[in-house]
């Protein structure tokens, strides 16, 4: 399955669905299994509840391949999340790939540590900060709040993340910038994607302004910003 959040991209997804109830993941994620649900007979496809599909053994032919892209690894099983990994390690790809494991409890990262560890030269973590702001943000998403999922990203032993600031949601300038400074300055932060709610949820949304002067104070001190909204130019070198 071809990924909408991130270009030259495909999913593997042996399990999927999630609990944190994102309200800009149902006409996004949820909407395409629900399409994937018909067509498979699977019921908990269509409600988007956290189960398993063994049966997917084939790795996608694209540079980057996004592992559990339609849900978040943090409510599988272990051993199904270990079953995955014996089938990454076994694969012989005829290109370089690239594997993206996302989710907003970074904290359970460190469950398979052990793994990430020894395949530094093809996994990234990532996790997405929509905002620095923890205030009502119960009424977005069920995730941890954004506070508790940059400390939990910040402290992991990692070194290769990315952050994904999209939807991007309002944000204070000076401590969200602050945040990924710090992730910049760890040396783990590889790059940022940055964009807009591209579904029409009607979020709390910075301003274009904001949103660029953001992105130029990123650019100017060296983290690269990958953008997925044509609302905002790059900062010229």
């Amino acid at each position: 399955m071809t990924s909408n959040m991130y270009p030259d991209t495909k999913t593997f997804n042996r399990s999927v669905g999630c609990l944190y109830d994102c309200i800009y993941c149902r006409p996004s994620f949820q909407r395409q299994l629900k399409r994937v649900a018909r067509h498979i007979g699977c019921e908990k496809c269509y409600t988007y509840e956290p189960h398993n599909h063994p049966n997917r053994t084939t790795i996608p032919s694209a540079p980057i391949v996004f592992v559990y892209g339609t849900g978040d690894i943090t409510f599988y099983e272990p051993t199904p999340v270990r079953t995955t990994f014996e089938i990454i390690d076994q694969h012989k790809p005829r290109m370089d790939k690239t594997y993206y494991f996302q989710s907003k409890n970074p904290h359970c990262f460190n469950r398979y540590m052990d793994w990430f560890k020894r395949r530094t030269d093809k996994v990234i973590l990532l996790t997405t900060l929509e905002t620095n702001r923890d205030k009502d943000y119960h009424r977005i998403s069920k995730a941890p709040l954004p506070s508790i999922r940059f400390m939990d990203f910040y402290e992991l032993d990692y070194p290769r993340k990315v952050v994904t600031i999209e939807p991007v949601l309002d944000f204070d300038l000076e401590e969200f910038s602050d945040r990924i400074f710090q992730l910049h300055e760890q040396g783990s932060l590889e790059y940022v994607w940055f964009g807009f709610d591209s579904k029409n949820c009607g979020l709390p949304e910075p301003s274009i302004e904001k949103a660029q002067k953001f992105v130029d104070i990123l650019q100017d001190n060296g983290i690269e910003v990958r953008l997925k909204t044509s609302s905002l130019k790059e900062t010229e070198t």
